[in-house]
């Protein structure tokens, strides 16, 4: 995990290393009933922006501003710093060809530990969904 400190917020970058191929990994990142199945509750898309729901009742509206098929795909979260985003990302070794997926996001100092637990938690689902 690295950091990018910048007043009370900081910037978390967690590597998961996976067993799947990347394109099927991209397709769970990318897509509103791949998010849905590990990352949020309710996913919905309306005009190009993202709607994450969860079950105590927490939103998140995001945008994408990148997308790379089968790399990797990052969200601006409205009403957030205009330097602030969420990232999913799928990286290969180019020689053992071991795939692992890198999340990126922008918590509360004080809430760094919990957040990477949060995350630790859904990557699991993801894990067990995808056969990981």
């Amino acid at each position: 995990m690295s950091k990018v400190k910048s007043p009370n917020r900081v910037k978390m970058e967690l590597e998961y290393p996976l067993r799947s191929s990347t394109n099927i990994l991209y397709q769970y990142i990318s897509s509103p009933s791949g998010l849905q199945s590990w990352f949020a509750d309710n996913v919905q898309v309306n005009q190009g922006k993202f709607l994450f729901k969860w079950e105590d009742g927490t939103e998140t509206l995001t945008e994408v501003i990148k997308n790379v098929t089968n790399k990797y795909i990052r969200f601006a979260i409205v009403n957030a710093p205009e330097d602030e985003f969420m990232e999913f990302r799928v990286a290969q070794d180019d020689i053992t060809g071991d795939v692992e997926l890198i999340i990126t996001e922008f918590v509360n100092e004080d809430e760094e530990e919990m957040a990477a637990s949060i995350w630790d938690s859904a990557v699991d689902n993801l894990r067990h969904i995808i056969g990981a």
